[in-house]
C-alpha cells in the first residue's frame, strides 16, 4: 500500500501533492480494484503531501536532502490548477529548475533519465491543462448513477442562495461537493479521502485514464 509518510522515503517513485485531501484520494485510487491487476501502483509508489502551493520549492529542497532520495527513480508533483492552468505550470517548472531537477516542457511529459521527473494537474491530469481543482474531479466520477440529478438540484440550491439570500460562494467547487456529502448517509461530514474510502468514487471512470497511463511510462 501506497505510504502517506511525509519524513521518510520508502519508495522509488513518489508522487508529490498538494495538501492533505489530494494525498488521501491518491492512495484510495492507487490502492483501488481498479488497480489490482497491477501491484505496482499498490506497492511502488509513495505519496508525500507537500504543502500548499506556494511551499512547493521550499520542500523539493528538503525532500531532496532526505535520506534515500538518491535511490528515487520517478518523481511526479500533482496539484491543483486552479484559476490559471498555465500559471500552474510555471510555478511547477519554476520549483523544479530553482532545485536543479528536470524540468518537463508540459504536464504529461516525463523529463530525465537516472531520475524521471513529470507533472499534471487537477482536475484533467494530461497534457492539456485547464482550470479547476481536485474537488472538479470529484464531481466527475461521483459512483451514484444518479449523481447528475443530485448535482442539477444542488446547482439549483445554491445559485437561489446566491440570488435570494445573498450567499456568496467563494469557492464553489467545493460548496457542491461536500453539498453532495451530506445528502448521502454514506458521506456526511467527510473529508474527500475518507469519502473515497467509503465508496464516493468510480475508480474504472475514463476521467482518471490519463492519470494511470502517465504513471506506467515510468516502467517503460
Amino acid at each position: 500500500m501506497p505510504r502517506k509518510t511525509n519524513t521518510k522515503i520508502l519508495k522509488e517513485n513518489l508522487i508529490f501533492c498538494e495538501g492533505r485531501d489530494e494525498q488521501e484520494f491518491l492512495i484510495q485510487y492507487l490502492n483501488s480494484t481498479a488497480l489490482s491487476r497491477e501491484p505496482f501502483f499498490s506497492n511502488d509508489i509513495q505519496v508525500i503531501d507537500f504543502g500548499g502551493n506556494s511551499e512547493l520549492a521550499k520542500k523539493l529542497a528538503v525532500l531532496k536532502n532526505m535520506d534515500g532520495f538518491e535511490k528515487v527513480t520517478s518523481l511526479l508533483i500533482i496539484r491543483d490548477a486552479e484559476t490559471d492552468a498555465e500559471t500552474a505550470c510555471l510555478e511547477i517548472q519554476h520549483a523544479l529548475g530553482k532545485n536543479n531537477l528536470p524540468v518537463p516542457q508540459k504536464p504529461h511529459c516525463w523529463k530525465g533519465e537516472k531520475l524521471k521527473v513529470g507533472f499534471l494537474l487537477f482536475p484533467v491530469l494530461h497534457d492539456c491543462a485547464k482550470e479547476g481543482t481536485l474537488e472538479d474531479l470529484c464531481l466527475s466520477i461521483l459512483a451514484d448513477p444518479s449523481a447528475d440529478d443530485t448535482l442539477n438540484e444542488i446547482n439549483l440550491f445554491l445559485e437561489r442562495l446566491e440570488s435570494c439570500c445573498q450567499k456568496s460562494f467563494s469557492r464553489i467547487f467545493k460548496a457542491k461537493l461536500h453539498t453532495y456529502f451530506s445528502v448521502h448517509n454514506d458521506f456526511v461530514s467527510l473529508k474527500i479521502g475518507e469519502a473515497a474510502a467509503a465508496g464516493a468514487f468510480d475508480w474504472n471512470n475514463a476521467a482518471l485514464a490519463s492519470l494511470k497511463n502517465f504513471l506506467q511510462e515510468v516502467l517503460r
